[in-house]
């Protein structure tokens, strides 16, 4: 049985380099695989996700799934409070990917789809890179 704990995020605001599109333009619809997480690639045979619809996003985050609002005004992103499921990962470093990933998201506060169509969300403790899926 699947439990589901409320990860609270704050907002986030930062300016963007997309391209000359809103950043909502540029990722609104795609899922977005994660390929590095604070400079170290994402652990094999893990999937990191992140799909933004429709005013929701959501995703795997190594381990769990998780979803919530989010609210995205030009360069400005705003995550409000994510369910996350509680499933416990064995394999070696993936509950702590996950955390990594997790907290990522919760203090991000710039995003940007680049020249190569790589995503990058940044925060104060680093940055995760995602390709569209």
């Amino acid at each position: 049985m699947l439990s589901l704990a409320l990860l609270p995020l704050a907002a986030c605001e930062g300016t963007a380099s997309n391209g000359g599109r809103d950043l909502a333009q540029a990722v609104e619809g795609h899922t977005w695989l994660a390929t590095t997480i604070v400079g170290k690639p994402v652990i094999a045979a893990t999937s990191v996700t992140l799909k933004i619809e429709n005013g929701r996003v959501g995703g795997k985050a190594g381990c769990n799934g998780y979803g919530g609002p989010v609210e995205i005004h030009s360069d400005r992103v705003k995550f409000g409070a994510l369910f996350s499921t509680e499933m416990a990962c064995v394999a070696n470093g993936v509950m702590e990917q996950e955390q990594r990933y997790l907290n990522l998201l919760q203090g991000a506060t710039r995003g940007e789809v680049r020249n190569d169509g790589t995503l990058m969300l940044t925060a104060d403790g680093g940055a995760i890179e995602f390709r569209a899926q």
